[in-house]
């Protein structure tokens, strides 16, 4: 029923419990994922097309914010640069408008700013502008300012090489930095490094207790893994049902993998007892959240009975 396998491909893992596949492409592609996550485009960027509706709307920026701005002032530069970049309060969405005043601002050590700015260097389109490495220095000044979220990008950069030279070592000390201040992120990012012994040594434990903190902080990912952890046993003993447990907790924020996992431990009776309809119902949810686990789905769809099948439809409608 699809892919199986341990979590890391080491012999003496071959009599625990079988889990779907997370060979070499797929640690790659999780680290990447993993990497990117507190690189998505903030709020600040707003969509690329803009409602028709938006330019009517805009009237011009605060006039009394405006003259601040071009006195110097960091925080009205800020808030400027903001409104342009969301297409609020008043001011057209123009990012080219957005970047020179976040300039300006993060000129002036506006850490909020030099932050946004980064974002702007990584993702913005529009501005003509887009430069990963631009985005990584002002990150890093945003960092060495102690703003949490710019140490995590700065982390995830090197470890991706977005921007910089991929090094593991590096984003480890950026990652440390941004867990002193009890990041999610960036106690996940640790304890992934840990488990696959990127820029540390390979320490299961160590896994385990980074990961564990950033699944009691409600981090997604962590909150998967930790359920991947307890079910091959590594880093802790093996418990089922708390893997089972840590599955439904991302599952609850829409996490596919854990979703699917969910499906598996009913298929199995892996922590929960054994029910094929049960684990049709969670492929099921799976599915509507990602279409790729749409064969498996069918292929279990072929061992449930057509009123087991009408009984999962209800339900799915009505949850």
């Amino acid at each position: 029923m699809g892919r199986w396998g341990s979590l890391k491909a080491r012999p003496a893992m071959a009599a625990r419990p079988a889990v779907r596949l997370l060979g070499g492409y797929m640690k790659n592609t999780l680290r990447v994922l993993v990497c990117l996550f507190c690189l998505w485009a903030p709020a600040v960027l707003a969509q690329e097309t803009p409602p028709p509706s938006s330019a009517a709307a805009a009237t011009g920026p605060d006039p009394k914010v405006l003259e601040k701005a071009l006195k110097g002032d960091a925080e009205a530069q800020y808030a400027l640069a903001t409104a342009y970049g969301k297409g609020e309060d008043g001011a057209p969405r123009d990012h080219k408008a957005a970047l020179t005043w976040f300039l300006k601002a993060a000129n002036q050590n506006h850490t909020e700013a030099q932050y946004d700015l980064g974002m702007f260097y990584m993702f913005s389109e529009e501005t003509g502008a887009r430069s990963a490495s631009e985005g990584v220095k002002w990150f890093r000044r945003a960092a060495e300012r102690g703003h949490v979220g710019a140490q995590n990008a700065v982390a995830a950069a090197y470890a991706s090489g977005e921007g910089v030279d991929k090094n593991y070592q590096e984003a480890m000390k950026w990652w440390r930095k941004a867990a002193d201040k009890n990041s999610a992120e960036a106690e996940f990012n640790i304890g992934y490094s840990y488990l696959m012994g990127e820029g540390v040594d390979e320490n299961d434990a160590e896994a385990f207790k980074w990961i564990t903190l950033s699944a009691q902080q409600n981090f997604t990912e962590a909150q998967y893994m930790l359920g991947r952890l307890y079910l091959e046993g590594i880093g802790t003993a093996a418990d089922l049902p708390l893997s089972v447990k840590w599955f439904h907790e991302a599952a609850k924020k829409r996490h596919a993998g854990a979703t699917m996992m969910i499906g598996d431990a009913y298929i199995e009776g892996r922590g929960v007892p054994q029910n094929r309809t049960e684990a049709f119902y969670w492929y099921s949810l799976a599915v509507e959240i990602d279409e790729t686990y749409k064969a498996e789905k069918d292929e279990l769809r072929e061992t449930i009975s057509p009123r087991d099948q009408v009984e999962v439809q209800k339900r799915l409608m009505n949850r």
